[in-house]
């Protein structure tokens, strides 16, 4: 079984590149290694160029297709020589890895080109050598993520136009994803825009302290407990255009399950939510309490910004990024912490008057150590204590400043992609532009060829007397 397997591979590997129509005649006998030759010289033909190479060479890779049995598909013998109709430039790189055993990446071809190459001939992208591994690894994961940025962006309806008989969902959708598709899109874009800032200015205005009039001198309320009404009015305006456009998003969405579980829409939802319950809730002392920790809430009104700012949205992606680094971040940060606040809780256990009165309440002056903002309220008073703080202090510098530059490096990689397909779809934009142009350009000159060669024959017959 093993063996018939073994003899169609070759055939079904040399009909998949177009060298045997396997449905239109039977199959030829299975090509023989003649066993008279030796260490001769080898000509491989590829697309016009060739090259030379011994036959000893190729056959050190015997699970390769230059260094097996299946290159006799594509001998020859009129010529020869071996003949591939493949890229010359990439092969140069493969007949080097046979000649040294070492596979290097080509920095100025395509990446996922490449790829094929190595598939055709039998080479795994393992065999890549050290000295172009990591740059291997990095073109082969950019080029990943800009492919799964195209495919978002034509879901997102950043792609081409939409067909003439779209429906009314799908254009709303396309719309929202991009406003620069119409003006009414952009209108609307710049609207909720405004209101996602006169609810944060509001937000915070509120809570600035407004003096009564000059004549009767009170003490001083917050701008809402002194304006309710006004305040309650712009809070009104803006939670109806939120929920207008969460409304009209949640029914475009193409998939409304997953619109409904993604991070912007749980905003979108936390945002608004605190207005409707605050309608329903009553005016006493026992619910004051929850009510106004509800409305701590709306701040998270701001996150809606990330939809009008691509450096907010950077960031997202490069939390999302580096969030093993992050956890690493953060796992050694806990560690540290109850480590260091062990140690003062015993170094400071003996002397009076210490605030280091549990290793929990110890937790407070480690951390506040270790990220390096020492508000000075607790303090140690012993020389051990005073030491293991030193160490503390030095420690959370080494901790926090290890996975600084992955992130920082990360940041830099997504803005630069996000600039590259930025400049992508503008290019994309102009390039379109040129072809409707000059598919209109066409299109007028040959009815203007048109209408004047009709003229030109009119004329012909008027003076033969044929009109």
């Amino acid at each position: 079984m093993a063996a018939g397997v073994a003899t169609w591979l070759p055939f079904a590997r040399a009909a998949a590149v177009g060298w045997l129509p396997l449905a239109q005649q039977p199959l030829p006998p299975a090509p023989e290694v003649k066993a008279s030759r030796g260490d001769e010289v080898l000509v491989v033909n590829v697309s016009g160029r060739r090259f030379e190479t011994w036959k000893n060479t190729l056959d050190r890779y015997p699970d390769t297709l230059l260094g097996s049995s299946e290159k006799e598909f594509f001998y020859d013998a009129e010529s020869g020589e071996y003949f591939f109709d493949r890229d010359p430039d990439m092969f140069r790189h493969v007949l080097n890895f046979y000649r040294t055993g070492r596979l290097h990446c080509p920095r100025q071809e395509c990446i996922q080109a490449f790829d094929e190459e190595l598939a055709f001939y039998g080479l795994v992208p393992e065999l890549v050598g050290d000295c172009c591994l990591e740059e291997y690894r990095d073109r082969k994961k950019e080029n990943a993520e800009r492919l799964a940025e195209d495919e978002e962006a034509e879901q997102a309806g950043e792609g081409p136009a939409l067909p003439a008989g779209s429906s009314l969902r799908q254009r709303l959708w396309r719309a929202f994803e991009n406003p620069h598709t119409s003006t009414a899109a952009l209108v609307f874009y710049y609207v909720t825009g405004f209101f996602i800032a006169v609810s944060v200015i509001a937000n915070v205005v509120e809570t600035i302290p407004c003096r009564g009039p000059a004549r009767r001198p009170t003490r001083e309320q917050p701008c809402g407990d002194r304006f309710p009404m006004a305040f309650f009015c712009m809070d009104t305006a803006c939670v109806l255009i939120f929920t207008g456009e969460y409304l009209l998003r949640l029914f475009a969405a193409p998939s409304r399950c997953r619109f409904l579980r993604s991070v912007m829409s749980l905003i979108d939802v936390v945002a608004i939510l605190p207005y409707y319950i605050g309608l329903f809730v009553p005016k006493n002392d026992d619910v004051s309490g929850a009510f106004v920790t509800l409305r701590v809430f709306r701040v998270f009104r701001i996150f809606k910004f990330s939809r009008h700012s691509q450096g907010l949205r950077i960031l997202g992606y490069t939390l999302k990024s580096c969030a093993s680094e992050l956890g690493f971040l953060l796992f050694s940060l806990t560690m540290a912490i109850i480590i260091f606040a062990t140690v003062m809780f015993y170094a400071e256990k003996g002397t009076s008057k210490t605030n280091f009165t549990s290793i929990p309440a110890a937790f407070w002056y480690t951390i506040v150590t270790m990220t390096t903002l020492g508000y000075g309220d607790m303090v140690p008073s012993t020389i051990a204590g005073k030491i293991f703080g030193s160490i503390c202090s030095l420690s959370g510098v080494l901790v926090i400043a290890l996975p600084v530059p992955v992130i920082v490096s990360n940041f830099s990689r997504i803005y630069h992609q996000n600039q590259r397909a930025d400049k992508r779809r503008a290019q994309q934009k102009v390039r379109l532009a040129r072809i409707r142009l000059a598919k209109s350009g066409t299109t007028n000159a040959f009815l203007q060829y048109k209408q004047n060669g009709g003229l030109e024959v009119g004329r012909c017959m008027y003076l033969l007397g044929l009109g």
